[in-house]
């Protein structure tokens, strides 16, 4: 029952309680709507417990739903990416206020946006308590972010690779002034080995000669002294040997001199001026430079045809190939095959690389080329690689694919394109 009381307050009987609380639902729920509907960002309104009690146009839009009866029957606390975040809001809400929380909240469709939240807690006439909640979408800025760091992270590493190639060419040039010369000494000491290899021979003849006939007692003696010394360190064996000695020597330092050369084209900092390559020749280089990281533990068979030369930077697509013959070496655990294979199929060269490693899963076929992505452990591989590869391949007009079965191994086929002007 109603009735006016002298200081024209209204007072309510026991039975008119429900009928208040309805009308003050209603008054709070008419005036949210008055004020919310025509603004930017996303308004909640919902009850301490996690009721959704009314969210405006803007904030169904950003969470993907049709009306606030789609979300009436599901708690605030379902659409938190992150359970715990939850907790922290609560926490913050303490002080009254929250102001600028960066929270994750899950969209009907399943995805996932990043938002502003701001809140605080209303009481009305009855002493009900709501939290009033804004939303601001800052989905595409935390993505501008991520892209950010990640360009930075990626330009970090390029800076290292340059740093490491310059490195790798200053050691090179290192190395090559100590093997040249050495080189020049054993090409010479060869020589002088020669010319007394000739001199023993005569002495060898000699003496044979001189045995043939009288000889003075104190020259026989001698004679037969060098005759039993050149049996004793055998003498046919030494010169045999230290030809076989200084030729592995020099065919030692030619290596050495061949992989010098290898490193100082496949680093060459700084260069990135397109220029006629040979796809086989770079093949060769890669197989030179990376011999240690293949040579434990596969057998490489090369099927090299021959194929015209196409424009590019020789030393990119040499990364991109020590890139997959590591991957490949790493993925065989024991000992297996790699296989090398190019041709030419009307104007593009193709080139496959196939390893008997332990394979690729599938759900991680799709995600080979993505930046960032290994499989590796922590501290083993920046991810980086097969990206690195992927954009080297389409800025020379080619094409990169990977196929891969598990437990069988995996084949990466390169498509290059042929100069119009090659014939």
């Amino acid at each position: 029952m109603v009735g006016k009381t002298s200081d024209h307050s209204l007072s309510f009987t026991k039975e008119d309680e429900p009928d208040r609380q309805n009308k003050a639902q209603f008054s709070i729920e008419k005036n949210f709507q008055a004020l919310t509907d025509n603004l930017p960002i996303g308004i909640l309104l919902t009850s301490v417990e996690g009721k959704i009690i009314n969210v405006n146009p803007e904030g169904l839009q950003m969470l993907g739903y049709n009306s606030v009866e789609d979300l009436s029957h599901i708690p605030i606390q379902a659409l938190y990416y992150n359970k715990k975040d939850r907790e922290i809001f609560l926490k913050n809400l303490e002080t009254g206020r929250v102001r600028d929380l960066e929270m994750r909240f899950k969209r009907f469709d399943g995805s996932v946006i990043w938002c502003f939240m701001s809140s605080v807690s209303h009481e009305n006439n009855l002493g009900e308590r709501y939290f009033i909640t804004s939303l601001l979408d800052i989905t595409q800025r935390k993505k501008m972010e991520e892209e950010k760091a990640d360009l930075l992270i990626q330009l970090t590493q390029t800076d290292k690779l340059a740093s490491i190639g310059q490195l790798a060419a200053g050691i090179a040039h290192e190395i090559n002034n100590p093997v040249g010369y050495v080189t020049s000494n054993l090409n010479s000491l060869e020589e002088y080995l020669s010319d007394i290899g000739k001199l023993i021979e005569l002495d060898q003849t000699l003496i044979k000669r001189l045995n043939e006939i009288t000889l003075p007692e104190a020259l026989a003696k001698m004679t037969e002294n060098i005759h039993e010394y050149a049996r004793k360190i055998d003498l046919d064996f030494l010169r045999e040997d230290m030809d076989g000695l200084i030729k592995d020597c020099i065919d030692g330092l030619d290596r050495i001199k061949k992989i010098v050369i290898d490193l100082k084209d496949f680093a060459h900092p700084g260069k990135k001026d397109i220029e006629p390559v040979d796809v086989n020749a770079c093949i060769e280089t890669t197989l030179s430079v990376g011999a240690n990281e293949l040579k434990y533990k596969t057998t490489v068979y090369k099927d090299l045809n021959v194929v015209p030369l196409i424009n590019g930077i020789p030393q990119q697509l040499n990364q991109v190939f020590l890139n997959i013959l590591v991957n490949a070496a790493q993925a065989i655990e024991t000992t297996g095959e790699i296989r090398i294979k190019t041709w030419q199929e009307n104007n593009d060269i193709f080139l496959t690389i196939s390893d008997t490693g332990c394979g690729i899963d599938p759900e991680n076929i799709s995600k080979i080329f993505d930046p960032f992505f290994t499989t590796k452990e922590v501290g083993k591989g920046t991810g980086l690689g097969m990206n690195i590869a992927y954009n080297i391949i389409q800025q020379h007009g080619g094409s990169i694919a990977v196929e891969s079965k598990k437990g069988k191994g995996t084949t990466f086929t390169i498509i290059l394109p042929v100069p119009e002007d090659t014939e």
